[in-house]
């Protein structure tokens, strides 16, 4: 009876003992109802073993909107040591704070700037590597393990006959904010472009049938095979390494 009570301790210590990796965006990563249209974090669990995934990215999210509305923090309350989150933010943060209630103010320091919400709400902005910086600060602060990923490319084919590789200013603020906290970094955006390029102009634009920044479900697994590639690359710092299964261990890395 002992033994059978000690085997049964540890097995439910282990269960609790278990990491999550939560996975913090918009809708290039978030799930969607339809196969039309899919994220990529809804495709990266097929690949993982012995890690729990979470996946709270929120279509038309960014950094900004994400903290305001409070979405961090309950991620943050969720945290336990030996945790991963991996946060990606881009594709809804340019723009000018007085005209969009997404956007950041421009650059990677301390600028701030206020502005007054449609609802009348008057709100302290402050730059993308501020907002992502804080959530690595609290990530931190609970022990778990930050992957910063740039954002996913467009189309990269749209319009044109030859791929167009055009980062944003969020893929450097990305690796920079990384580089700065000392935390593991994929540049998703050139792994991506990477595998894009091999797959060649038909095949590619085959997963962009509603516009040019979501991409269906056959897309959404490329998009996640191609984060599992950004993580073999030396910036990712071996990251989730012990967590990737068989079949993901069959995305070569792309740097």
């Amino acid at each position: 009876m002992w033994f059978k009570l000690s085997f049964v301790a540890s097995m439910a210590a282990a269960v609790l003992a278990a990491p999550t990796l939560y996975l913090v965006g918009d809708s290039t990563m978030a799930l969607s109802s339809s196969t039309a249209l899919q994220g990529w974090g809804e495709k990266i669990p097929q690949y993982l073993q012995d890690i729990a995934v979470v996946n709270r990215a929120i279509g038309g999210r960014s950094a900004r909107s994400y903290w305001r509305e409070g979405r961090w923090t309950t991620v943050q309350a969720s945290l336990k040591s030996g945790d991963f989150v991996i946060i990606e933010f881009g594709h809804n943060d340019g723009g000018s704070p007085r005209t969009s209630d997404r956007a950041s103010v421009g650059g990677e320091g301390s600028e701030t700037e206020t502005v007054t919400l449609a609802d009348g709400t008057v709100e302290t902005v402050y730059t993308w590597p501020t907002y992502v910086g804080w959530m690595i600060d609290g990530a931190k602060s609970k022990g778990a393990t930050v992957i910063i990923s740039s954002q996913t490319p467009n189309n990269p084919y749209e319009n044109s006959a030859t791929i167009i590789n055009s980062p944003t200013r969020f893929v450097t603020y990305a690796k920079n904010i990384a580089t700065k906290k000392g935390v593991p970094y994929v540049d998703h955006f050139a792994v991506s472009i990477s595998l894009y390029t091999k797959l060649g102009k038909g095949v590619t634009e085959s997963y962009f049938p509603n516009d040019h920044t979501h991409t269906n479900d056959a897309g959404a697994n490329q998009v996640s095979w191609a984060f599992l590639s950004g993580l073999k690359c030396p910036s990712a710092a071996s990251a989730l390494k012990q967590y990737v299964n068989s079949a993901g261990q069959g995305a070569g890395a792309r740097c």
